[in-house]
């Protein structure tokens, strides 16, 4: 068998498709989730550094100052406008390299986040806000601090409010009149007029940078891996859970019709297992079905062996020489009787055929019990009189069924027939009527024979009887039982037959009763 074109490869497969698209988004959503925490974490502290440090007292000052200690990988800016012209205060000199358009923004009372490359350190994340120092005059260590660098795009001057109209003060490098500072000499602090700035926090992203890929490079080994894994697995369990079905597959073709008695085993009690028990049960009612119609067509070939030998017997004897009309006649009268029989056995046959088929139609409707007996046993009286028997009826009440009067005819034929065949001459048959519940109780008695207990099971089954010799000499074909055993169960009855040998015998059919009935 090709591994390709079985349901192991296609399930193996589907399986592995899904389980790598799960995976996938899966992981595709861990590492956008991760990054999406760290940068949410990453822009929180900025935001609560630059909120802490606008709450210090003179920080501008400290920072122009240079005495200002950053934390590792921080960067602390002022920029604002002085005389027109943008400026900027770094710690140490260090600058962040933002855009004055955004600047401005802040400037204007906004907040927000900005992610700035830089040429040498990496991406860096940012974060502005305004500030309104407490001193309006800033003192620049210009050794120290100071505007380094141009803006990517100078801004245009920006005048402070209230600038207009207003003169504006000396501010110069040092005392009117002093001499310049000599080679080497510190200059001194540079006195700037500040109204408002914006403090500006930076960190580098090159820690969470460093984290995602390294997250990255665990889920691109993890899912590969991962899916290697799975798909093993589930290949191996696959092969487990669907071992059962290839021991079902094997058994199913050993069984043959000719060997129908093996079964499937399997000992599990999940839905496998519920299939074998079921394939079983199957596999048995096909073999009660094959033994059933091997009986079937043996004792049918036994049944119309006796007739057709004696008809051929009977007839060969008479073409053997000249007869008188009389002899012929009894010849012919054997012929026809025997015939008949096996008329009789046909149809009996072609009977059990259409209910096994499924094929037979009844035509239900109401019966009244009481008159329908009462025709019936005056039909069969005279079958009583020939043998001087005594046919005895009684019915409590007025009771009404749904059935089909041909077929329940049938059957009260063929009981009543049974009992006065197997009644000596002088017996007593009974045919008794009442209510037992909701369903109506038909019971013929007899005083005849009897049935050995023994062999009550067995005779509703097809051709069965009890004394085969001397059934066949009174007549009986074996098949009386099983059709009235049919017709009960076709109106959801049931038969039950009581006897004792010797002392007669006592069948009983319940029947539902009509509504009202």
């Amino acid at each position: 068998m090709n591994f390709f074109s079985t349901i192991k490869f296609r399930f193996t497969l589907w399986y592995l498709l899904i389980l790598g698209t799960v995976l996938t988004v899966l992981g595709t959503g861990i590492y956008s989730t991760f990054s999406n925490r760290l940068r949410q974490n990453l822009d929180r502290q900025l935001k609560m550094r630059a909120e802490q440090l606008v709450g210090f007292r003179d920080i501008m000052g400290i920072v122009a100052g240079g005495t200002f200690e950053e934390e590792p990988g921080e960067t602390v800016s002022f920029y604002f406008y002085s005389d027109g012209r943008p400026r900027d205060i770094s710690h140490k000199g260090g600058k962040v390299p933002v855009k004055w358009a955004w600047i401005d923004r802040i400037l204007d009372g906004e907040t927000g986040f900005m992610t700035v490359d830089t040429d040498d350190g990496g991406p860096i994340r940012v974060y502005a806000m305004p500030y309104v120092p407490e001193a309006t005059q800033v003192r620049l260590d210009r050794s120290r601090n100071g505007s380094r660098g141009k803006p990517e795009r100078p801004p245009p001057k920006r005048r402070e409010p209230g600038e207009a109209g207003r003169p504006k003060p000396p501010t110069p490098h040092r005392p009117p009149g002093s001499p310049p500072p000599r080679r080497g000499e510190r200059p001194p602090p540079e006195a700037i007029e500040v109204s408002r700035a914006a403090i500006v926090v930076s960190r580098s992203m090159g820690p969470v940078n460093t984290t995602m890929d390294l997250l990255f490079q665990i889920l691109m080994t993890a899912l590969p891996v991962t899916i290697i894994l799975a798909g093993s697995g589930g290949l191996f369990l696959l092969r487990r859970a669907l071992k059962p079905v290839d021991e079902i597959t094997h058994a199913a073709q050993e069984i043959e019709e000719s060997d129908l008695s093996r079964r499937i085993k399997v000992n599990t009690e999940d839905e496998l297992g519920r299939l074998a028990g079921t394939l079983n049960l199957m596999i048995e009612r096909l073999q009660k079905a094959f033994q059933r119609q091997k009986e079937l067509t043996g004792d049918a070939s036994h049944e119309l062996r006796g007739p057709l030998a004696v008809i051929q017997a009977e007839a060969t004897l008479a073409l053997l020489r000249e007869r008188d009309p009389e002899s012929y006649r009894k010849s012919l009268e054997v012929v026809a009787n025997g015939a008949e029989h096996m008329s009789g056995i046909i149809k009996q046959l072609l009977t059990l055929a259409r209910a096994d088929s499924g094929k037979e139609q009844m035509t239900f409707q109401t019966v009244q019990l009481a008159p329908f007996l009462e025709n019936l046993c005056e039909d069969m009286g005279i079958l009583c009189r020939e043998k001087k028997q005594i046919l005895q009826q009684n019915y409590d009440e007025a009771l009404t069924i749904e059935g089909d009067p041909k077929a329940l005819r049938n059957m009260m034929v063929n009981l009543l027939t049974n009992a006065v065949r197997y009644t000596p001459e002088g017996g007593r048959i009974a045919v008794s009527m009442y209510r037992e519940k909701s369903k109506a109780v038909i019971a013929v008695s007899d005083t005849g024979i009897g049935i050995p207990s023994n062999e009550l099971p067995f005779i509703f089954k097809r051709f069965y009887r009890v004394d085969k010799a001397r059934s066949r000499e009174q007549g009986g074909s074996g098949l009386g039982l099983a059709i009235c055993k049919h017709i009960v169960e076709a109106h959801s009855g049931s038969i039950q037959a009581e006897s004792r040998d010797n002392r007669g015998s006592t069948f009983r059919v319940w029947l539902p009763l009509a509504l009202g009935g």
